[in-house]
């Protein structure tokens, strides 16, 4: 595959224009103003997203297969810096890795998507020599099990509370169960973190009283749970299902508040893709005559947070973004 990299421009990155200068932003953009700049740990590289689109993918909702193979076939290689998809996967799990494949259940039936993503998915992984009883699907329709003889996800909690900083909780015993994390989430507006998209679809996905952590705009909940070893030591690549997106009133969307974008992002990077995804966002919603749900991702206290505990990168000279475009 032939690479054609470029950095996001500040304009593009923010996804605001002049146009929308006087519009009532999201409440997430709240923040103390005397919350200190984000900047770049010293010496780090610029992290990669893979920005893979077709226009073709998606036609009044119903997905077509091959295009959307060759789209996550671009994606893992364009976000794990390697040559093909084989080699995306070996890179980043090991041989003996039971692989949890994390989707979103969450609008679920309404996006739709997911078993054509998790399908291409489970192809490539088995392509790479991963055998499909190391598979775990979590949140995924039953039809990918039944297809391909993947390992159902284990229920319930474990009994003991774990510390992470802001909070208690009981983690959900998936974690047990495998050792390597793909997160596969949606891209959505979020009525009280902004968006959410990798992070969120962990953090309050993989603890048993997900309610109690809304505060702050999810914040510094988010990251101080995602930060967990049970997680963070786990998490491989997050994969972004943006063939449609919620770009307004989410997460939960409608026929009104979806469009049909025909994206994956994927990136090692879980703050870098949540950074770019709310770049996107910011430019669908203009495309419709809406306010920025932020003007940066600094303005996101969940993304600001997770910045700086180290978790990834949320400032745009330190993202790379690697474009492809699929027929």
């Amino acid at each position: 595959m032939n690479e054609s990299a470029s950095k996001l421009s500040r304009r593009q990155f923010l996804g605001v224009s002049a146009v929308a200068a006087g519009t009532a932003l999201s409440r997430v953009e709240e923040v103390s103003a005397a919350e200190p700049k984000l900047a770049l740990p010293p010496g780090s590289e610029p992290v990669r997203v893979a920005h893979v689109r077709s226009r073709a993918v998606v036609t009044n909702s119903k997905i077509h297969p091959a295009i959307l193979r060759e789209m996550i076939e671009h994606a893992l290689a364009l976000g794990t810096k390697t040559a093909d998809p084989q080699s995306a996967w070996r890179k980043i799990l090991k041989p003996d890795d039971v692989v949890g494949l994390k989707f979103n259940r969450s609008g679920q039936a309404t996006i739709g998507t997911v078993a054509e993503v998790g399908t291409a998915l489970i192809e490539t992984l088995m392509d790479a020599g991963v055998k499909p009883e190391r598979i775990v699907c979590i949140e995924a329709p039953d039809e990918l099990a039944e297809r391909f003889g993947t390992t159902p996800a284990r229920g319930g909690y474990d009994r003991t509370e774990v510390d992470f900083g802001s909070g208690k909780d009981q983690l959900a015993a998936v974690l047990d169960q495998v050792t390597a994390i793909v997160n596969v989430p949606f891209l959505k507006t979020h009525n009280i973190a902004g968006l959410t998209c990798s992070l969120k679809n962990l953090s309050h996905a993989l603890v048993k009283h997900p309610a109690r952590y809304h505060g702050h705009g999810c914040s510094p909940y988010i990251g101080d749970i995602v930060a967990l070893p049970q997680i963070r030591d786990r998490l491989r690549l997050s994969l972004v299902n943006a063939l449609r997106v919620v770009f307004d009133a989410g997460p939960e969307g409608s026929v009104e508040t979806i469009s049909e974008e025909g994206l994956i992002l994927a990136s090692t990077d879980p703050v870098a893709v949540d950074t770019v995804g709310l770049s996107v966002l910011n430019e669908i919603r203009h495309s419709f005559g809406l306010g920025a749900v932020a003007q940066s991702a600094e303005r996101i206290p969940y993304l600001a947070a997770a910045h700086r505990r180290h978790l990834g990168i949320a400032v745009p000279h330190g993202i790379d973004i690697t474009y492809r475009k699929v027929p």
